[in-house]
């Protein structure tokens, strides 16, 4: 064998496989540690929403609710819900995918675009339901609105589709 190379007897070779699974677990549990949340996720309360939707249009895959109107309200703003929305129902592997696009008229007078997309489907818990609102609007005063991010959970109000929509901060 050459000088420049370097053989390990079986005593050494195992004792450097040992060190290696040592290091290599060490650094398994460093890495488990850092996937731990540094902080918890906070929310606040925005709004309750409630919409009207007619009978659903079967076209597949995808149903389409047209949205007839409704109400939103919570500490910061209020209104009604304009006819003209719709919910996009797609059926995907054991889920039903959401995508709505409503329109928001303030009590103040002010209009805001609201779409969102979520996810509904049957867990061992009961019913999943869970939609990823986004809000567009020209409002100054309402301006907040576009640089939020909100997570909504349904709620049982009879005859409507609703929602508890929730600021993360």
């Amino acid at each position: 064998m050459k000088n420049d190379q370097q053989s390990f007897s079986r005593r050494q070779f195992t004792k450097l496989g040992a060190t290696a699974l040592a290091a290599a677990a060490v650094g398994a549990k460093q890495m488990a540690l850092a996937q731990v949340g540094a902080s918890e996720l906070e929310s606040a309360f925005l709004m309750e929403l409630s919409l009207d939707v007619s009978d659903q249009l079967d076209t597949g895959h995808t149903s389409i609710a047209p949205v007839t109107g409704g109400t939103f309200g919570g500490p910061r703003l209020q209104g009604t819900v304009r006819d003209g929305g719709a919910d996009w129902i797609t059926q995907v592997s054991g889920h039903s995918s959401l995508d709505v696009r409503i329109t928001l008229d303030t009590s103040d007078g002010e209009i805001i675009y609201m779409s969102y997309t979520g996810v509904v489907h049957r867990a061992d818990s009961g019913l999943y339901w869970r939609v990823r609102p986004i809000f567009q609007t020209a409002s100054e005063k309402y301006d907040w609105l576009n640089h939020i991010v909100c997570i909504g959970k349904s709620k049982q109000i009879t005859g409507k589709v609703a929602y508890d929509v929730f600021e993360i901060l």
